[in-house]
């Protein structure tokens, strides 16, 4: 039966997944395309007391690339909770990178990403079947959407 709850749920999860996918995707954007990665890498001069440089590259490769890819496949709706988890990770790494390099740092938009991804994690997966996973059988298993019925 589709009910406004069932529509709710529905537009609600791809509301939230496509508001995620986009700033995540902006954001690898313009880190890689409009500022260059070398001049991202700026914002990690100060972390070189605590960590080696190549591992300050490898991360700042890693969080640009893993936003423009993970934020995509968002916005596709494909690998949803792998690219969620990835795109966590580097709020993580941001987090931490940011309290080392100073003790009061600007939350504003790390705070919204992070609940809405959380949100989205702590959702059941059947909720948001308005994605591209829901069309392949291969994708249905690997989102879980083709779960067992449970006795």
């Amino acid at each position: 039966m589709y009910d406004n709850i069932f529509w709710n749920r529905q537009l609600g999860t791809l509301g939230l997944r496509l508001i995620i996918a986009t700033l995540s995707t902006l954001l690898g954007y313009h880190k890689i395309f409009v500022l260059g990665l070398d001049d991202q890498f700026k914002w990690f001069v100060e972390l070189e007391r605590w960590f080696p440089v190549f591992i300050l590259w490898a991360v700042n490769y890693y969080a640009a690339f893993a936003e423009l890819i993970c934020g995509s496949l968002l916005f596709l709706g494909l690998f949803r909770d792998i690219s969620l988890y990835l795109i966590l990770s580097v709020l993580v790494i941001v987090t931490i990178g940011h309290s080392l390099e100073a003790a009061v740092w600007d939350l504003h938009q790390m705070v919204f990403r992070t609940m809405a991804l959380v949100t989205l994690l702590l959702l059941p997966a059947e909720w948001d079947k308005l994605r591209a996973d829901s069309l392949f059988a291969w994708t249905r298993r690997l989102a879980g959407l083709d779960a067992p019925a449970r006795r």
